[in-house]
């Protein structure tokens, strides 16, 4: 399926632009006319024919807050939706200005406001389309996008919090391998002319580091060739369905890093499975949903055997008990939920308490590595040093 660029003419002459998926120019003018529109002209836009040289165009989380806040305000104000999205169109940076006009001529068209959303699954979550869904049918659209404000604002915060993490041992990973780099390709190698000159055997050790460096300077190109080789071979791997779900189920078992993944996947099951199942979402499609908001194949596949179980007639509780990857915690809440008929409020207290555990985990997870990382500094410039310092001993000694 295509991507085109269209300019159309509704019933009453005015002109209208957009952005629509379609096999052929042709299926595209029939889909507009059935809402009314009369397309004047039509092209394939450049990521049709050159999406695999271009990276797709993506919208940021904080842009799509910001229009999921306007149009929470303005809906709720009793504005029309169709208006809340003109006003919004002009201010909306990049790609989202093009898919909001295209929502905003479709239900200008009589599309509903759910389905014209739906026509963009690049921007907005399957989570995002079932909760306007659902606040469309009971009429509480302005509820709707209030709830997917603060659902966006903390995946955001989660993520920010993840990632700023992050950056300090990833400064000293990144120095530890330039300091190993500096002593191997031009530290070292002066010494070599030095040490050819004596007349005594070298160290072991001083033997096997120089001819490391030499290696290292000869063969540079060959190492990058192998470590772009693997990193390559990695994300082919990991592109697939098995090669996903081993990965995930590496790092669920990865010592102090898997509880964080862990608790990471249990916090946005339970966020947004009490969001989507407090909207009115019937429990197999909130399940059904869940499968790709953990963002743990492991997890997904175990949500996916739950709801084939619930859907064939077992309690929710029985399912979620015959999966070990859930901890007890999970599923007691579930099953307490379950009996007194408030899932969406007990999963929402195990999201709060993991969202309190998290800062934890993650604080003792980098410290960890931190430690790791300092330790491996450590030992490289000790070995280092030794190399070099012991035959200068033996020089003076001679």
């Amino acid at each position: 399926m295509k991507e085109f660029r269209y300019r159309a003419m509704t019933s009453t002459g005015q002109t209208v632009t957009g952005i629509r998926n379609a096999e052929t120019p042709d299926q595209l003018a029939t889909e507009l006319l059935e809402q009314g529109l009369v397309v004047l002209r039509s092209r394939a836009t450049a990521g049709s024919w050159l999406s695999f040289l271009a990276p797709k165009a993506k919208v940021k989380p904080r842009d799509l807050a910001d229009f999921t806040q306007h149009m929470a305000t303005s809906v709720g104000a009793g504005i029309p939706a169709v208006t809340a999205l003109q006003d919004f169109a002009g201010q909306a940076p990049g790609h989202l200005d093009e898919v909001i006009s295209d929502i905003r001529n479709d239900v200008s068209s009589g599309t509903g406001l759910d389905e014209a959303f739906a026509r963009h699954p690049e921007v907005f979550s399957p989570v995002y389309l079932a909760m306007l869904a659902a606040g469309q049918r009971s009429g509480s659209l302005d509820e709707a996008f209030e709830e997917m404000v603060d659902y966006l604002e903390w995946n955001e915060g989660l993520r920010s919090q993840t990632s700023q993490a992050m950056i300090y041992p990833v400064i000293l990973l990144c120095g530890i391998v330039g300091l190993f780099l500096l002593l191997m390709l031009f530290v070292i190698p002066r010494f070599e002319n030095i040490f050819a000159s004596v007349n005594f055997e070298l160290p072991t050790l001083t033997v096997r580091v120089l001819a490391m460096g030499r290696f290292m300077g000869h063969w540079w190109w060959l190492m990058g060739v192998v470590i772009a080789a693997v990193v390559g071979s990695w994300k082919l791997f990991t592109a697939t369905e098995r090669g996903a779900y081993q990965r995930d189920r590496w790092l669920l078992g990865a010592p102090v890093m898997g509880r964080f993944v862990m608790k990471i996947a249990l916090s946005r099951f339970g966020k947004t499975f009490s969001l989507i199942f407090a909207s009115g979402v019937d429990l197999l499609r909130t399940l059904e949903l869940m499968e790709a908001v953990v963002g743990n194949r492991v997890l997904g596949a175990a949500l996916k055997d739950i709801r084939g179980r619930v859907a064939a007639g077992e309690s929710l509780t029985e399912s979620f008990r015959r999966e070990e990857v859930f901890p007890p915690l999970i599923q007691r809440l579930v099953a307490v939920g379950e009996s007194t008929g408030s899932l969406d409020r007990s999963l929402i207290k195990a999201s709060q308490h993991l969202d309190r555990e998290i800062p934890r985990d993650l604080k003792k997870a980098f410290t960890i590595f931190e430690a790791l990382i300092i330790a491996l500094l450590g030992v490289l410039v000790c070995l280092a040093a030794l190399s070099l310092l012991m035959p200068i001993m033996q020089i003076r000694a001679v």
